[in-house]
């Protein structure tokens, strides 16, 4: 039996169903906090009219609004959110939006708790790399939670870890602690409806990337590898779902499909942080940090080509995703590339300003990066990861 030590993340609950702002206003009541900071894509709160709608739930609870922190998160960026947030002298800090926002906020947790104000400090809390065991105080880090309010299906509300981007070394720098875990995920099935159709199936294939990667992982015991396909079924199933609502203008269909598609990130997520994935993740994470592509775009146009790759020494496990994703007929690689491409979302590098020219500097960058080393067929030369990229050209 191999030996494992698994942490639970803090995430005390769930709330489905309900107007964001009322399971807020019921979440602030049940944690006793009176000073919510929120940090938000500005682009949803504009088509949502949420801020007003907060405004009207929790009142003078509501002490700060933050809007636009960048992609990928740049530390400068998440600076000025802990100086406003210590300025409002926030409790409870709520984020609203994808994966940047979510991210931010267990950052910004983080940096109020352990009585951080200045970029060196910001970059002195990281770990050395983006993922690893924590390096904060028990004792301090959940003095201040946050609330998780998604509009995508990136699945950073259900992980402890989160990335914030150095702009200096040009790659992710990582947090993590089971206290920086949302206290609380509120999934408002409508207020997801404003987020825009490519960002939304984007930010599913990340989850996809997931489930792929995780279950091809070394690290995976049964039941995790047993979780990632139930979130590949359910995810595929969910998406398909929302696109001919879509088509056929069925809102209530396309809310019913949200919610199955949410519910795919969640069947994933207790083995997120757990098990290394492979080079989808860490070539996506150099393309974020070195190319500004979003992160659900890096896994739309590296995970076939990863799948790819991988075939020459992974058989049955990859029938297993194809047969996830509804298709044991054919390759895994073939099915995820159709997959992404009938949800009208980029599939070539070229499709997201990455060239061939980029690819010997991305290599470099790779072949020495922990997550391409995690990958279940050895990346051992440069020439191995130009090969990847080639095949997502």
């Amino acid at each position: 039996m191999t030996n494992l030590v698994y942490e639970f993340a803090r995430t005390q609950r769930i709330r489905a169903g309900q107007p964001a702002e009322v399971a807020l206003a019921q979440e602030l009541d049940r944690q006793g906090r009176k000073r919510a900071f929120v940090l938000a894509s500005g682009s949803v709160l504009e088509a949502t009219g949420l801020e007003a709608r907060l405004r009207a739930a929790i009142g003078e609870r509501l002490v700060g609004v933050h809007r636009g922190i960048p992609a990928h998160g740049p530390q400068q960026a998440v600076l000025e959110a802990i100086h406003a947030a210590r300025a409002a002298k926030a409790d409870l800090l709520v984020s609203v939006g994808g994966g940047t926002p979510i991210d931010a906020a267990k950052v910004v947790q983080a940096a109020l708790t352990h009585d951080v104000d200045s970029l060196e400090g910001l970059r002195a809390l990281a770990l050395p790399a983006l993922t690893g065991p924590s390096n904060l105080d028990d004792s301090r880090v959940g003095r201040v939670r946050n609330i998780a309010i998604p509009t995508t299906l990136s699945g950073a509300e259900f992980a402890s870890l989160a990335g914030a981007l150095n702009t200096d070394l040009k790659q992710k720098q990582g947090y993590n602690h089971p206290e920086l875990a949302p206290a609380a995920i509120l999934f408002d099935a409508q207020l997801a409806a404003a987020t825009p159709p490519r960002l939304w199936f984007s930010a599913a294939v990340r989850t996809l990337d997931h489930g792929a990667e995780g279950f091809l992982s070394p690290d995976g015991i049964a039941l995790f590898r047993s979780q990632f396909l139930d979130g590949l079924r359910l995810m595929a199933e969910g998406l398909r779902a929302a696109r001919q609502a879509l088509q056929q203008g069925d809102e209530t269909g396309a809310a019913s499909a949200r919610w199955l598609s949410f519910q795919g990130v969640w069947a994933v997520s207790p083995a997120l942080g757990r098990v290394r994935f492979g080079a989808s993740h860490g070539l996506g994470y150099i393309l974020g940090a070195r190319h500004g592509v979003p992160h659900g775009e890096t896994s739309c146009v590296l995970l076939p080509a990863v799948l790819q790759w991988n075939a020459q020494t992974l058989g049955e496990e990859l029938a297993s995703i194809s047969e996830a994703l509804g298709d044991r007929s054919r390759p895994a690689h073939q099915v995820v590339r159709e997959f992404i491409r009938d949800l009208g979302l980029p599939g070539r590098l070229a499709d997201v300003g990455v060239h061939e020219a980029d690819f010997e500097a991305i290599a470099k960058a790779a072949i020495e990066h922990p997550v391409v080393q995690a990958n279940p067929r050895p990346i051992r030369r440069i020439e191995d990861v130009i090969e990847i990229l080639r095949l997502a050209a």
